[in-house]
């Protein structure tokens, strides 16, 4: 973080807020999303820490919608139990979400919040959920004005002076969209993962022979796509463009490295046969092998032999091979999406 920012941090006072007495929460509304009809402007909102929470788009359900200007907190969910973000637009979200208004909340005292409520997610797991009672008593620390109330004008401020720093210089082009299916529109094709990609073993590096550096360490995390530490060590583990799935620590769990990186000896490298995949396929594929994690616990491991036969479901074409290109093509419409709601920030600013 840039020195004066880190500064202004030191020079306020600081409080610990319970979450319950800082915002009116309200659960959200959406029990079954299947229901929904797909293909309208209305964020869906589910238990992920991707897209800010935006899974895809729906038409409008009066009944199911949730007043945006909130702080949406993921109570359950693999990967992201205990996350929680900024939504400005009215959103149609999960029973699995809680939201959090306060009269001070705008874009960026929101975004000032969620940084510091994340810091707390570590602590839930499937035998520790982030039921309601304990989402209320969770508690963060915020800066604080002489009379110790929350500082808001100190955070809204802070966050846009961070905004000076990081915010994009160039608006995003969108991709041109050949295949404007939905996942309900197409046939779909179970497949060992074995038969679609080559899968290569990581490498063991203990912190001791660790060595600082430059180049991505990918360990069982479900964090920071994966990356556990920046060292300058190499080894036969050495990779790019493919899939590193953890099949230990944060078992299942997976993400896309378009950068040279070396792995860990409970991470594999998955690869895809006979064609050389890019970052949107690999992150389709990402999604359908997560959805296994329920299956595997501490008595049912994802050992190596496991992961070779585990089956996922893929779209596929007439001739019942896996259609690579509405993955592709799914996947961008799913970036332009995003592009669009950075885009309208940015001619807004």
């Amino acid at each position: 973080m840039d020195t004066s920012l880190q500064n202004e941090l030191k020079s306020v006072k600081w409080k610990e807020f319970k979450i319950g007495d800082l915002f009116k929460l309200e659960k959200c509304k959406c029990k079954n999303a299947s229901l929904l009809k797909k293909g309208g402007n209305v964020p869906y909102v589910g238990a992920t820490n991707n897209r800010n929470g935006t899974m895809y788009f729906v038409h409008k359900e009066e009944s199911l919608m949730t007043k945006g200007n909130c702080i949406v907190f993921v109570q359950d969910g693999e990967g992201s139990m205990g996350t929680s973000f900024y939504k400005k637009e009215d959103f149609i979200g999960s029973t699995t979400l809680t939201v959090g208004y306060n009269e001070n909340l705008n874009l960026y005292t929101g975004t000032f919040i969620t940084t510091i409520s994340d810091k707390v997610r570590s602590k839930y797991n499937f035998g520790y959920k982030r039921n309601l009672e304990r989402l209320k008593n969770e508690r963060i620390m915020l800066p604080i004005n002489d009379d110790e109330t929350p500082n808001w004008s100190f955070m809204e401020n802070f966050m846009k002076e961070v905004e000076k720093v990081v915010k994009p210089k160039m608006k995003f082009e969108k991709h041109q969209i050949t295949d404007n299916r939905e996942l309900d529109e197409v046939e779909w094709g179970e497949f060992k993962i074995e038969d679609i990609f080559h899968i290569k073993s990581g490498k063991r590096l203990t912190k001791k022979e660790m060595k600082n550096g430059k180049i991505p360490f990918v360990g069982s995390t479900n964090r920071n796509n994966g990356i556990t530490n920046f060292v300058s060590n190499q080894n036969n583990s050495m990779d790019s463009n493919v899939l590193g799935v953890n099949y230990n620590g944060s078992v299942v769990e997976n993400f896309y490295h378009p950068y040279k990186c070396i792995f860990s000896d409970d991470v594999k490298r998955l690869s895809l046969k006979g064609m050389v995949g890019n970052k949107y396929i690999y992150l389709f594929i990402k999604t359908m092998i997560l959805m296994q994690k329920k299956k595997y616990a501490y008595g049912y491991k994802f050992n190596g032999q496991r992961m070779k036969r585990q089956v996922i479901l893929l779209p596929v074409t007439e001739k019942g091979q896996p259609d690579w290109n509405f993955m592709e093509q799914y996947m961008k419409r799913m970036e332009n999406e995003i592009y669009s709601q950075i885009n309208t920030s940015c001619d807004q600013s």
